[in-house]
């Protein structure tokens, strides 16, 4: 009689121990849902809970059925990056390199510069060599000159070689003391480079002379 009495006694309590987990489930934890994997005891779609506010387990509960929530274990969100701003690249133009060209050939007659048969600067010859100097100011970055001196066919060749040559070096002295950064060649042509006839005076004037080249990058505008 009293084992009877024992067992009856236990299925009330269990009943009253469902009917307690499910209003605890509803008012005073929160509604979980059952995704329907099964390993929970759950009432109409709702995880049931204990009066400790544990999940309910049924016997085929494994790790593969765990509900988060009801395990404890917190869900991270995903956090989604932050858009990476385009920078935009700015692409500045390099600016053009100078470009160096022969901006200025003048030529001085033999008269001009020296006396007969000499390479000494006259008066007129610096007078003319100034003259040079104001023109090349128009210019800036003077970077080559090239002075060449030339005579006409009368007297020796060998002679008239070395006197175009100390008179182009005679030019170019006065040049590289006023540009002394400025790179300069000199030669002598001696009669090998006419520009007239040597059978006339007019054309011998023409043909003896010295020639100076400059080379800059660009002018001056005012």
């Amino acid at each position: 009689m009293n084992t009877g009495k024992s067992i009856a006694f236990g299925a009330c309590l269990t009943l009253v121990s469902f009917g307690a987990s499910a209003h605890i489930t509803e008012e005073d934890h929160g509604h979980i849902e059952n995704d329907g994997s099964g390993g929970y005891v759950s009432s109409d779609g709702a995880v049931l809970k204990t009066g400790l506010g544990d999940c309910m387990h049924t016997g085929t509960f494994s790790d593969d059925a765990v509900i988060n929530v009801c395990e404890g274990i917190e869900e991270v969100a995903e956090v989604e990056p932050e858009p990476v701003a385009e920078v935009e690249e700015t692409v500045v133009a390099e600016a053009p390199a100078p470009n160096p060209g022969k901006i200025d050939t003048q030529q001085f007659s033999e008269e001009a510069l020296f006396d007969t048969d000499s390479s000494q600067l006259t008066s007129a010859g610096e007078a003319a060599m100034n003259g040079l100097f104001g023109a090349l100011a128009e210019y800036k970055g003077i970077t080559d000159v090239t002075v060449t001196g030339h005579t006409d066919s009368r007297g020796a060749e060998e002679y008239n070689q070395a006197l175009s040559e100390r008179r182009a070096q005679t030019v170019a002295d006065v040049i590289a003391a006023q540009y002394p950064d400025v790179r300069i060649d000199v030669s002598g042509m001696g009669e090998t480079s006419p520009v007239a006839s040597n059978d006339t005076a007019e054309g011998r004037q023409l043909n003896r002379r010295v020639e100076v080249e400059v080379t800059a990058t660009r002018m001056v505008f005012n």
